[in-house]
């Protein structure tokens, strides 16, 4: 068997041991993240429709499938694959229900709340307003457009790190990358999305 990449937690340890209950012990243990992802990437005009969490029971079924493939040529870590077999869920269950004259774009649903202003008080840290401190609702309405006038490729690496909170070996086995390329993607999405949000007349012309 190939050699798999390292896995924190101990059910990934009993999995390997052959503990026949351990698959089901280790999908529940990433059940939140892979929800948080669903959430985040389901479109609204499916979400009407359908539930983020029978998604994940869709990609459970699936994983429970396709394990032993995994597992004979494990090449990313075990929940960077599960995202992909939640990505495959999203892609079919787009095309079934949107059409390309009425598909709506991920960014019209609002970006969770706490890490949106999160990542604004990080972005705009030392710079202040003459129009006073800006309320919590106005940073993540700020972070929201800006989000919306990034490149695709910048929006997704923020949305892996910030808001799906992917570590960097994660992001990097996601999107094919070495882990230097995925840092350095990264790192220029953030000056972009800075440059962004320094321009939007929201924030009252801040200065340093």
């Amino acid at each position: 068997m190939a050699q798999r990449p390292a896995e924190s937690g101990s059910h990934i340890r009993d999995f390997d041991r052959g503990d026949p209950d351990a698959l089901g012990r280790l999908l529940d243990y990433y059940r939140p993240r892979l929800r948080r992802m669903v959430g985040l990437w389901l479109d609204p005009g499916v979400r009407a429709r359908v539930d983020p969490s029978d998604v994940v029971q869709e990609v459970y079924l699936d994983a429970k499938q396709q394990v032993e493939s995994y597992l004979e040529d494990p090449r990313v870590v075990f929940y960077v694959w599960l995202r992909g077999l939640a990505q495959q869920r999203l892609t079919k269950l787009h095309r079934r229900h949107l059409t390309a004259q009425c598909r709506s774009t991920r960014r019209e649903e609002p970006l969770p709340c706490e890490s949106s202003l999160v990542l604004a008080q990080r972005l705009l840290a030392g710079w202040t307003s003459p129009s006073g401190a800006l309320s919590k609702r106005e940073l993540r309405r700020c972070v929201q457009r800006a989000m919306e006038k990034l490149d695709p490729n910048d929006r997704e690496v923020i949305l892996m790190r910030q808001f799906e909170e992917m570590s960097n070996q994660e992001v990097a086995q996601a999107l094919g990358l070495s882990e230097s390329g995925a840092t350095m993607r990264y790192g220029r999405a953030l000056l972009r999305l800075k440059e962004i949000l320094l321009a939007d007349p929201g924030l009252g012309g801040l200065s340093r």
